[in-house]
């Protein structure tokens, strides 16, 4: 009961700080998420936590035309009091500060890169089931650029700037202490949209650039079909179809990939998944998903099924 009031009383002081703080045209707000899911696969079922976060966000006008903002959120896993010895309950997800003005918006730190969400998003779309994905940049140690829609047409630029004391320079990556750059050119008109993206790869420790094209249609304002193909140089294409619709209560949705890798004995295989979500009020819904996911070498298809729950704050 102590320890209790003793955390209300500090949750308190440091609510009414930031509120303290968020003056003169500055807006701090408090959110998160609780995230669970039960999910089975060929290795057996688990209950787990599916991503639960909780962060601060804000900004302050500079003036008229300028305005600056950040974010810190931090992802903590919320299905156990305890976890393994030497295993983090809790991890950075995004923290970021950054400018946004008529030029459009520009921000430095750690936060999902532009060529994960023009381009990969869309076909790997699920709650828990998750795609294989070209490879790409980690987060981090970035610097980004998202200009503003010109015509339809809007540019995403970004480089993640390493060291050569960065915990990437090691023996086992030659290339840990260059800088990687992502580039992403879209294009929207009527019921189209066209994404391009650019990865450059440099600082990993194959550098080897990965490519990617997505289109999508929106034929009717609650239904969008994508189709996506990625390449990494020498290691695998990939070509995939996704499908989303809105029936008003939440979302149907479904994808499939092919995935053709480089690497001698290894053949082509086949990802299908398709799930369903249900609002139980606008910060709260459940859903449910089935996929089945073949191996690159061997016969062998993992069908994986998952139901779970997300509450917003």
């Amino acid at each position: 009961m102590k320890k209790s009031i003793i955390a209300i009383a500090v949750s308190s002081a440091a609510l009414a700080s930031v509120s303290a703080y968020a003056a003169e045209g500055s807006t701090v707000d408090v959110y998160g998420n609780i995230q669970y899911a039960y999910a089975d696969k060929d290795a057996g079922g688990n209950f787990e936590d599916n991503g639960s976060t909780i962060g601060l966000k804000g900004e302050t006008k500079i003036n008229d035309d300028l305005t600056a903002f950040f974010k810190y959120e931090i992802e903590f896993d919320a299905d156990q009091k305890e976890g393994s010895s030497g295993e983090n309950k809790a991890d950075l997800d995004q923290a970021f500060v950054g400018l946004q003005g008529n030029f459009g918006k520009v921000q430095i730190g750690t936060f999902d890169t532009n060529y994960n969400n023009a381009i990969q998003d869309a076909v790997d779309q699920y709650e828990y089931l998750g795609f294989t994905n070209a490879a790409k940049t980690s987060e981090g140690d970035t610097i980004a650029y998202f200009s503003p829609s010109v015509n339809g047409f809007e540019v995403q630029a970004a480089v993640q700037v390493k060291g050569e004391a960065s915990e990437t320079n090691t023996n086992t990556n030659a290339n840990g202490d260059k800088s990687s750059s992502m580039m992403v050119v879209k294009y929207s008109t009527g019921i189209v949209s066209a994404a391009l993206g650019y990865d450059s790869r440099a600082n990993t420790a194959d550098a080897e650039a990965t490519t990617g094209l997505a289109i999508t249609v929106t034929p009717l304002e609650n239904l969008s079909v994508t189709a996506k193909y990625e390449t990494t140089e020498d290691t695998q294409d990939i070509l995939g179809l996704a499908a989303r619709y809105g029936y008003g209560a939440g979302d149907v949705y479904a994808s499939y990939q092919n995935v053709d890798p480089d690497a001698a004995g290894s053949d082509d295989f086949n990802e299908y998944a398709a799930g369903v979500t249900y609002s139980l009020a606008s910060n709260i819904y459940v859903f449910g998903e089935v996929g089945k996911f073949e191996n690159a070498t061997n016969s062998d298809t993992d069908t994986q099924t998952a139901v779970g729950v997300y509450y917003g704050f």
